[in-house]
């Protein structure tokens, strides 16, 4: 069995400098593996017009019509696959990505041209449901789907955080545009672990990908690293919840890209209390430009009270790090978290000076 798969990148905003997407681009492998053939139609970069799409799909007449999205893209990420669901009737329409994860059933019942979901991690969940697509029966036995059957919205359960990272392909990164990234300066993404130890309140990452965090080998890192740095990137983003997690490893992949000469510049995201000089020192030497940490506040009892971690002085000695490093800092505040008021919102405001 051979089925096409046309996997579809909603638009987003180009200020928020988008890196090619990298989710999609695991779903594309994914399907690709599992004895797909597989378009990816990126509107990322490229303008999306109903015409554009449908000439397309009329063109390549897909068996599974799929999209991601977050929430900032959400509501054009739909309105896509609703106009796909109306060219191209018989193809069974998905959605992935944290925002349809976690509204999945508000989602189903709301716009019935989406036939199913894929919740949370879907590498594996793919090729269990290729192998089981011509029998909707059989879906029910293939953990990680939301779909509908008739008036009732059946969910599968959830499966559990792929433990190998390893066993998974590298992203299908050549069914992109690459060019049209290059050209207007964008950076491309990788990831080397999934997962985060962090237990702040307001975040839904690990709900995603897990607190407990799994790691891809070093050779296989540098091997993906190794790969962009052939398709013309010099920058990449390193997405992890947290690069700086095992700070051994961070230094094993530093040292790997030293002794394979490879000469880019990258950025991470990190905690502030994760950090110190000597660690900053092994990444700027391999070639970090850039990291981000998020503070989120300056008062003592709001940190506390979303279960952060960290104190402002182990924020005011990283960025201080950073400075004697010669890293660039980037650092987050939220507004309007549990229990904020104006002293603490003032607090946050005396904290970033």
């Amino acid at each position: 069995m051979s089925l096409k798969v046309a996997l579809i990148a909603p638009p987003y905003p180009l200020e928020e400098a988008p890196s090619p997407p990298l989710g999609l681009c695991y779903v594309a492998s994914a399907f690709r593996k599992a004895g797909a053939t597989v378009k990816i139609y990126d509107f990322i970069v490229s303008e999306y017009t109903k015409e554009k799409l449908s000439k397309e799909l009329l063109s390549f007449e897909p068996d599974i019509i799929g999209t991601t999205s977050v929430t900032m893209n959400f509501f054009s990420a739909i309105d896509i696959l609703c106009v796909a669901k109306k060219i191209s009737p018989s193809a069974v329409t998905i959605m992935g990505g944290p925002h349809a994860s976690f509204d999945s059933k508000n989602i189903l019942k709301k716009y019935t041209e989406l036939d199913l979901i894929f919740s949370g991690e879907a590498d594996i969940t793919i090729p269990e449901f290729y192998n089981s697509f011509n029998e909707k029966s059989d879906w029910k036995s293939v953990k990680g789907l939301i779909f509908r059957e008739n008036n009732n919205i059946i969910d599968t359960g959830k499966r559990d955080y792929i433990e190998d990272l390893d066993s998974l392909s590298i992203p299908a990164r050549d069914l992109l545009p690459i060019s049209k990234y290059q050209a207007l300066g964008y950076p491309v993404s990788i990831i080397t672990s999934r997962g985060c130890p962090g237990r702040c309140i307001f975040c839904l990452g690990r709900k995603m990908t897990g607190q407990k965090v799994r790691k891809r080998s070093v050779t296989k890192v540098v091997d993906e690293i190794e790969s962009i740095l052939n398709l013309g990137f010099e920058f990449i983003n390193i997405a992890d919840d947290l690069f700086t997690a095992d700070r051994k490893r961070v230094i094993e992949i530093c040292n790997e890209i030293e002794k394979r000469e490879l000469k880019f510049s990258f950025s991470v995201f990190s905690r502030v209390n994760t950090i110190d000089y000597e660690l900053l020192m092994a990444m700027k030497k391999a070639g970090l430009h850039a990291i981000s940490f998020g503070i989120e506040s300056g008062n003592t009892d709001m940190l506390k009270r979303v279960r952060k971690g960290i104190t402002l002085n182990q924020a005011r000695k990283a960025i201080s790090n950073c400075k004697k490093a010669d890293v660039r800092p980037h650092v987050s505040f939220m507004v309007g978290l549990p229990g904020e008021t104006n002293e603490t919102l003032n607090d946050t405001l005396k904290f970033q000076e």
